[in-house]
């Protein structure tokens, strides 16, 4: 199959995600809600006022998810059935985003939840980074037809192609790969491994296929994420909680009444990074204001009519916002002939 190369942007729902339109930013809840709907509710519009454009959620069968009576650890076979959401449930949410203009995604992490999303004709799904070499699943993923995240967590550029590909051959067409920083502590260790270029890398790998590049945030710390913001990706998902009751993720995760401020500054820096080209700023009928501290020419001394002018006959001084000429006007000066008296 070949793949011609395609720059454009990818649609979900109402909103647009890629070069020329915002940062998609993702409040990931996961399983923050504890199978509470009330909590899931709440996760959703924090999400909503804070000013994201998504939240993704957990969605599974745990049959198909996890084995039966694991031989020592944990048995989270057990304890899934209570954080999981019914098939009407998973619609009253998606319908709830909506309402408070927010795409409300899951993460399908089994064949059935696959099979719920195409019935509720999700408007975007996440792949978990443990599915990203699950090529069963990618498979049928794919054939959704509906935009597609992903999360690299310990695997190789190797293992995200085989992904790509497998998704693009599969009839996929809007891909994200999102590069995923370590789930850590704010240390040395969570900034020497956040590794941002990445995306850099998955934009160089995989841009001529239409493919886009975004991070998750998975670290406690309270600045890193602005980095990413800076490196202007697709998308950026970092997980929320509303309190520390519910265990899951919720060392690294940011609590819903701090999430409208990193949302806020997210958006700060979007907007500082402008558009690459000098401007000056103008008034709102679009002139450009003079600036007091720019320098201006002006008559060094008193310069009679009929006069040569020199170099020693002009100097630029401030402010600038009192009159005189641009400082460039001097080449157009020098050996000119003054046509009356200049002070």
């Amino acid at each position: 199959m070949t793949y011609a190369m395609r720059q454009r942007s990818i649609q979900v729902g109402n909103k647009m995600i890629g070069k020329g339109h915002r940062i998609f930013l993702t409040g990931e809840i996961g399983v923050a809600h504890g199978g509470n709907m009330e909590n899931a509710k709440l996760l959703i519009r924090s999400a909503a006022d804070a000013g994201c454009d998504g939240a993704e959620m957990f969605m599974t069968d745990v049959e198909e998810f996890y084995w039966r009576n694991p031989p020592n650890g944990r048995d989270f076979f057990q304890e899934w059935p209570a954080e999981s959401f019914t098939f009407e449930q998973w619609r009253e949410l998606i319908d709830f985003g909506k309402s408070l203009d927010l795409i409300v995604y899951p993460t399908p992490l089994d064949f059935h939840a696959v099979q719920w999303c195409k019935d509720l004709n999700v408007d975007m799904i996440n792949i978990n980074s443990d599915d990203l070499n699950n090529v069963l699943l990618l498979e049928e993923v794919a054939k959704l037809g509906c935009p597609i995240s992903m999360h690299d967590i310990d695997q190789s550029l190797s293992e995200v192609e085989g992904a790509v590909r497998t998704l693009l051959d599969n009839g996929a067409k809007d891909i994200i790969v999102l590069h995923s920083t370590m789930e850590t502590d704010d240390t040395e260790f969570a900034y020497a491994t956040a590794n941002l270029n990445v995306m850099k890398t998955y934009e160089q790998a995989f841009g001529d296929l239409g493919v886009m590049a975004g991070c998750v945030e998975h670290t406690t710390s309270d600045y890193l994420i602005y980095a990413v913001a800076a490196l202007k990706p697709a998308l950026i998902s970092k997980h929320i909680k509303l309190d520390d009751t519910i265990s899951h993720d919720r060392k690294i995760a940011v609590r819903a009444d701090e999430l409208k401020l990193m949302v806020q500054r997210v958006r700060r820096i979007e907007s500082a990074l402008g558009n690459a080209h000098n401007q000056r700023v103008a008034d709102a009928n679009g002139i450009p204001l003079k600036r007091s501290r720019n320098k201006v020419l002006v008559a060094a001394r008193d310069i009679a009519a009929g006069s040569v002018i020199t170099r020693k006959d002009i100097v630029a001084k401030r402010p600038g916002d009192w009159g005189g000429l641009h400082p460039w006007m001097a080449r157009q000066l020098i050996g000119a002939k003054a046509v009356r008296d200049l002070p």
